[in-house]
């Protein structure tokens, strides 16, 4: 695990961890050769040890690099050093398309329809290089806090290939598209699905297809015709609805054909919101209502109103069956006369499966069925196999459990062929809901079996506390004091963030509750006119799981403002100018000066017409006029001979900054302290060695000590003071 303070190939240093993912860890950094910001994705210390999975890490690195787009997170580097595989990435201060659905609900269609044009703008740049992403979804869209709009993990999605696991399946169900939930690869066409239904919850706050497993998703992507996000929002135009719709058509064959065609319809989407037809719509084959094959028609004609699609196999034979024109008394039977009257129409002439009034034919529906039969099997032999993968991982192949009272696994018995030694397995996981894991205890014990609870486990649906797996199937034919070991859900593992009262509390403080929880921090600063510096502003997300990242937004107190000039001023008028730009002001004392007159402000510490920290102490000295010089009059002088080193104060990578300092002179005079400029104020490097040597220092008549001192302006803090003795000499 990389840490705060080291360096990757002498010129990154690592800031902190701002996020963790399945396969890469993702650290903010510094480059310190160009002296910028950068995200650096780590591939994770268990996969390194895989080589082939290194090599698909760095061939889908390097081509993410070879794209450069204002809508793509930019990859600057592809780096081996020893161990170590990683990628330097751009950095993005912002949110997630994910986050900001969240916070807003939903968004407005201009806003909608805004994000979707930059995310596809992204799209097609990589699809143009041949790069498929597969694996469009808002937590992986960022806006920035300028409302750029990126798509971070070009080119990332296939890594897991070289597992033998599709991440577009199994992480990102609830945006794959069809082809993909049935395991294959898809295409430029599966991303532009999953723009459809990113966009679908942009405009309903919502997604299309959800259920309490992945397998009831993927299978609702097969089968169910996705809902109209024109009745789950009746404000969204009819245009908008039916680029959603023809995105997620369920055959590739039915969507636009290139993510540009996507993007056209956008942009009149956009500058016109009540025409509903558009040219990537007239460019499709829309086959009208009078076309369709009679119910129960059969033989040659039958063959030819389906097009021939029989070849096509189930999961493309509906093909043109699944849209339809509502029937326009005017249409002739010439294409090209029906395509432009399509173009010019008022209203929409299609219509869709999903709706009530599109009851089909018997063909579709055998096509229908026999896509979803495959769908269903395919799906159930990968659930069965990454449940029994599970159950080694957690369990070390010693152990063999089932999560149904499945039978035939296992030898079944009835209870006559049971031998007075031998007692049958009970089911335990009793429906609607398991036994608990006290209820399933007696149940064990009042049949002669001892259980015991081999481990703890998070669950999205089995509640705390109720069981999650048994050791043999029902039915089992057992020993009497068998042990029988048993799985035990703790819930769903998140954490209420709202019930730990974070919100203004001191960063360090809010720091160590969330670790308590068992939580990884990232810690990320903005201005706040109403939360105190140092104080938790806000976080996300609201509910994490137990070893997920927490984001704090600390406050760096009130915003800069600009300082004015309060130069010549009495000292009661720029006491009023500095308070009311948000200053504290204080009077320091006085200095001689040959051009400000007598009485008036000398020499602010804070330059004026720059950003200053609101709320910052700002002092400035009072003019005592010139000094009055006697030839042959006594005088007092002192020197001195030393240096100082800035980086002391400033540490590693002062090289990389500069400070405003001074050279002055401080000394009580009659009860009052007098400053003199021995060096004006002027900027330095960070790790400037500064001589502080002046060989006749002239000090105020009859005072025979005093301090030279060294000040940086910009944080207004005296680096170092060095006293110095002045001796009494006669003016030359």
């Amino acid at each position: 695990m990389l840490k705060p303070g080291m360096y990757l190939q002498e010129r990154y240093e690592i800031i902190e961890l701002i996020g963790s993912g399945g396969m890469a860890d993702v650290f903010k950094a510094q480059c310190h050769t160009l002296n910028r910001l950068v995200a650096i994705k780590v591939l994770r210390e268990e996969f390194c040890r895989n080589a082939e999975l290194v090599d698909h890490f760095k061939m889908e690195a390097q081509a993410a690099a070879c794209l450069s787009h204002p809508n793509i997170v930019n990859v600057y580097d592809v780096i081996d050093e020893g161990d170590l595989h990683y990628i330097i990435m751009e950095l993005i201060e912002g949110i997630t398309l994910k986050s900001y659905i969240a916070n807003k609900g939903c968004l407005e269609v201009k806003e909608t329809i805004g994000i979707a044009i930059q995310v596809a703008q992204g799209m097609s740049a990589a699809h143009q290089q041949g790069i498929i992403h597969r694996d469009i979804k808002p937590q992986n869209i960022i806006i920035s806090k300028d409302g750029k709009v990126k798509v971070a993990d070009f080119g990332i999605a296939r890594i897991t290939d070289a597992e033998g696991q599709d991440r577009s399946t199994m992480g990102s169900v609830h945006y794959s598209s069809p082809e993909q939930a049935r395991g294959g690869a898809g295409d430029a066409r599966s991303d532009i699905y999953s723009l459809g239904i990113t966009m679908f919850e942009m405009v309903t706050g919502r997604l299309p297809f959800d259920g309490e497993n992945l397998a009831t998703v993927a299978m609702a992507h097969l089968k169910d015709p996705i809902a109209s996000p024109k009745e789950e929002n009746p404000d969204i135009p009819e245009c908008l609805e039916e680029i959603i719709l023809t995105c997620t058509e369920k055959s590739p064959e039915d969507r636009y054909h290139t993510v540009e065609e996507v993007i056209t319809d956008l942009r009149r989407a956009l500058i016109n919101p009540q025409d509903v037809i558009f040219e990537s719509f007239g460019r499709k084959e829309w086959p009208r209502k009078d076309h369709e094959p009679e119910k129960g028609q059969s033989g040659q004609d039958g063959q030819a109103a389906t097009g021939g699609q029989e070849e096509n196999g189930a999961g493309q034979a509906a093909t043109g069956l699944q849209k339809r024109y509502k029937e326009d008394p005017g249409a002739g039977s010439d294409k090209r006369a029906q395509e432009e009257r399509g173009r010019s129409g008022p209203v929409s002439q299609r219509r869709r499966i999903g709706r009530s009034d599109d009851i089909t034919h018997q063909l579709e529906r055998i096509f229908a069925v026999a896509g979803v039969v495959a769908a269903v099997m395919i799906v159930a032999v990968l659930l069965i196999v990454a449940i029994r993968l599970g159950d080694l991982f957690h369990l070390g192949g010693a152990e063999k459990y089932t999560d149904e009272p499945t039978k035939g696994s296992m030898p079944e018995v009835t209870t006559a062929a049971l031998s007075d030694s031998q007692v049958s397995m009970p089911n335990l996981l009793t429906k609607p809901l398991p036994m608990t894991e006290e209820q399933a205890r007696k149940t064990l014990e009042e049949i002669g079996l001892k259980m015991t609870v081999s481990s703890v486990e998070n669950s999205n649906e089995i509640p705390e506390g109720y069981i999650m797996a048994q050791e043999y199937p029902e039915g089992t034919a057992l020993e009497k004091n068998t042990v029988v070991n048993v799985k035990v859900s703790k819930g769903s593992g998140n954490i209420d963030l709202d019930g730990l009262d974070l919100a203004g509390v001191e960063r360090q403080a809010a720091i160590a509750r969330l670790e308590e929880q068992g939580l990884v921090v990232s810690v990320t600063e903005d201005y706040s006119d109403t939360v105190p510096a140092g104080s938790v502003i806000g976080y996300e997300p609201v509910d994490p799981k137990e070893g997920e990242t927490v984001t704090l937004l600390v406050s760096k107190g009130l915003s800069p403002a600009v300082v004015p000039d309060v130069t010549g001023m009495l000292p009661e008028v720029a006491d009023a100018a500095l308070l009311a730009a948000g200053f504290l002001p204080e009077a320091a004392g006085e200095e001689y000066s040959d051009e400000i007159d007598e009485g008036l402000v000398f020499n602010q510490t804070a330059p004026a017409g720059l950003p200053y920290q609101r709320g910052q102490l700002i002092q400035y000295s009072i003019s005592l006029g010139p000094e009055e010089t006697v030839i042959g009059a006594t005088r007092y002088v002192a020197s001195i001979d030393k240096q100082y080193n800035l980086s002391i104060d400033l540490g590693p990578g002062s090289s990389q900054t500069s400070v405003q300092i001074v050279i002055r002179l401080r000394q009580e005079v009659n009860g009052r302290t007098v400053f003199k400029n021995l060096v004006e104020p002027r900027d330095v490097v960070g790790d400037t060695v500064i001589p502080i040597s002046f060989s006749r220092i002239e000090g105020a008549d009859g005072v025979d000590e005093g301090f030279v001192e060294l000040v940086d302006l910009d944080q207004n803090k005296i680096l170092v003071s060095y006293p110095v003795s002045f001796f009494k000499t006669e003016s030359p």
